[in-house]
């Protein structure tokens, strides 16, 4: 018996060595951003993608959820046979079944990493449109926030009773057209069925203070419908961007700002300048508070009630779970390419910029 339990155990070291050979040939690959781009990004990705998305299309539940949900059981019911186990003294068979963990969590980062995650070592978005993202002078940041105040003044004005009513399921229509009908960013991202889903339940995605997440095994984007629904569209947008093939969070949130910008809807348009002023904000808080103050006092008293009720909204879901969760992304961010982490998203604001300079947007339809 003991020779059996031996056995076994170098069945499974033996694993354990060819799981972690393979994932460190993945990090050597990522390492080489023409190459990932060339061969994974725009060769190997699009093929785990259509499978996902047809997949996706085809079940009208969030298959993502239920995978996540099936793992954390089966991580309750190991943690629970291992007390047991140890318990009972029964170390051999405590540490085969730890090291089958790690086996199988080694496996899950495999998948993550061959079917999507290898999209954070390709090449940056900026870089394959041409964008100069360095910032000359000061007054950029102060001009392109003075142009996004007026932009989402004016889009708010113009919002019906209607356009605020608007289902979750006509916002994910119009995001998923926006993004298969739009020729330019066809050139840089994977559009073959765009599709964007609730989650089985929105009660972990507010207490997390989630707006929307990509799951990377089953190619699906979810949008949390209990939210305010001035946040939807963009969310939508940036959320179909990552199941596109865009990894870093600020180059989503520029594709979520085009798309919407583009839109003839003016819930859209509206939710565009809306997530953009308040990220430029931020950075103008940072360097310059009295402009900040002066910024802010610009906001229509429409637009600053939208802001007042979507951070009510989500500070009441503030506490031990939303900064675990925090933590936790920030460090598997830093993990895949961003050192920046959570602030990730916030480097959006050069991008925006730079966008603007060749892109001028169009007067408020």
């Amino acid at each position: 018996m003991a020779f059996q339990v031996k056995k076994e155990l170098f069945k499974s070291f033996k694993t354990t060595s060819i799981f972690l050979l393979i994932l460190l040939g993945f990090w050597c690959f990522s390492q080489q951003e023409t190459l990932v781009e060339r061969f994974y990004s725009n060769k190997l990705f699009p093929a785990f993608a259509i499978i996902g998305q047809t997949l996706g299309a085809w079940i009208p539940f969030d298959l993502g959820d239920c995978f996540y949900g099936v793992c954390i059981l089966f991580l309750l019911a190991a943690f629970i046979v291992l007390i047991f186990l140890a318990f009972k003294r029964k170390y051999r068979r405590a540490g085969k079944l730890l090291l089958h963990l790690v086996n199988a969590g080694l496996l899950i980062a495999i998948a993550f990493y061959l079917f999507w995650g290898l999209n954070y070592f390709r090449v940056p978005l900026e870089r394959r449109i041409g964008l100069t993202t360095t910032v000359k002078e000061p007054c950029e940041l102060l001009e392109t926030t003075v142009l996004c105040i007026d932009k989402a003044n004016a889009y708010r004005a113009r919002l019906s009773k209607q356009d605020l009513q608007q289902s979750n399921q006509e916002i994910f229509d119009q995001a998923q057209d926006l993004l298969s009908n739009n020729t330019f960013l066809a050139s840089y991202l994977f559009v073959f069925h765009p599709k964007v889903k609730e989650p089985l339940t929105n009660f972990h995605v507010n207490y997390t203070m989630v707006a929307g997440y990509f799951n990377p095994f089953t190619q699906e984007a979810q949008v949390n419908t209990a939210m305010p629904t001035l946040a939807k569209p963009f969310t939508a947008c940036h959320e179909l961007s990552h199941q596109a093939g865009i990894g870093f969070e600020d180059e989503a949130n520029l594709i979520g700002f085009i798309l919407c910008a583009s839109s003839d809807n003016k819930l859209f348009n509206y939710s565009a300048y809306y997530h953009a002023l308040f990220m430029l904000l931020n950075q103008v808080f940072l360097e310059d508070r009295q402009s900040y103050q002066n910024l802010l006092a610009q906001l229509s008293p429409a637009v600053r009630q939208d802001a007042e009720q979507e951070n009510a909204y989500w500070q009441q879901f503030e506490g031990i779970v939303n900064h675990a969760s925090s933590k936790f992304y920030n460090e598997y961010l830093q993990l895949n390419n961003q050192p920046e982490g959570l602030k990730r998203y916030n480097r959006m604001t050069k991008l925006l910029i730079a966008w603007l300079k060749d892109h001028p947007i169009s007067e408020v339809r």
